[in-house]
């Protein structure tokens, strides 16, 4: 399944308006907002049609599960938009999240738990706004990829220090940048070892650098950070670093609206993220060349010559490296 989805639900009594453009989106927000009541409006509508009294406006089907056959459900029901509550406790299972992986279907989960199965993207997570016409709002904003207060209006930042969130072909090319401009840049390994990395740091400016196709589970902690570091902590969230290449120019041939609209082409039973579709897409344009040829696990000299690392770097406007 692919591709943007503007969906309506409404009834005498509540108006429901939001576009889901990714096989992953979670609304969150406090108690009493109308999340549990968008979930029965379309589970009554399931049940019984135009007799619920709902109207629901969307071209594919939206199915809110619930239950203990919730599996088969979504089996049964390929191309649908299914809707999840977080009562359902399934919602935090491996098998959920096994179930995803392989799923030709869009999610859309009301839940205010940390779901660390899932590759959850930072931009795909909203509240409600309104009273009786409710519209998704995200919840992170973000100017160049820098999320969220109190640095995102006050950019480019300067930082000591660069945390990555793996140790792989991203990590090699903010080492490269930084070591020519003389700040501290270390993996963390992990993004589950981020807060850990960051917290033996605390007397320095840091910038962290993550997939936000896959880091939107950690969101919550690390805006809970940047206030205890008090303006010290900036989060960097570009896609995929792979992203940042693709938008940089540095490989030629590569089809442009691919790249701005990946919801037409990021199949969700092939992609489990964004960040996957990125990846294959540059692996894809870079070819088998040895001179360009693209990997995940290490970085290919190519990408380091000056004149690509420039490139590159002119993405990255939210942070200030060097020169």
């Amino acid at each position: 399944m692919k591709g943007e989805f503007k969906v309506r639900v409404h009834n005498k009594r509540n108006s429901f308006s939001f576009t889901l453009r990714r096989n992953i989106t979670v609304l969150k927000g406090n108690s009493g907002r109308g999340k549990t009541t968008l979930f029965e409006m379309i589970h009554a509508y399931n049940r019984y049609g135009k007799a619920s009294g709902v109207s629901v406006s969307c071209d594919r089907n939206i199915l809110a599960v619930s239950g203990e056959y919730w599996e088969t459900t979504i089996h049964d029901n390929p191309g649908a938009i299914i809707m999840i509550d977080e009562n359902d406790g399934f919602i935090k299972s491996y098998d959920f999240a096994r179930v995803v992986r392989n799923s030709d279907n869009y999610y859309l989960l009301i839940t205010r738990n940390y779901l660390m199965n899932l590759p959850i993207s930072v931009e795909e997570i909203y509240e409600l706004e309104g009273n009786k016409n409710k519209k998704f709002v995200r919840i992170y904003q973000q100017i160049e990829h820098m999320y969220d207060r109190p640095v995102r209006n006050s950019l480019p930042f300067v930082p000591d220090l660069i945390v990555t969130e793996d140790s792989n072909s991203g990590c090699d090319f903010f080492k490269h940048i930084c070591q020519d401009a003389g700040i501290e840049c270390i993996s963390s390994l992990s993004k589950t070892k981020i807060i850990k990395t960051i917290s033996m740091h605390p007397e320095k400016k840091i910038v962290i650098v993550a997939d936000g196709a896959a880091f939107g589970a950690e969101m919550a902690d690390m805006v809970q950070q940047q206030k205890l570091f008090n303006g010290k902590l900036a989060i960097f969230l570009p896609e995929s670093f792979e992203w940042l290449v693709l938008s940089s120019g540095v490989i030629q041939g590569i089809d442009q609206d691919m790249l701005d609209h990946p919801e037409m082409y990021a199949e969700s039973q092939k992609y489990m993220s964004w960040e996957q579709y990125f990846t294959d897409l540059l692996i894809k344009t870079a070819g088998r060349k040895k001179s360009t040829r693209y990997s995940k696990e290490k970085l290919s000299d190519y990408y380091l010559q000056d004149n690509n690392v420039k490139a590159i770097k002119e993405i990255i406007k939210g942070i200030k490296i060097g020169s």
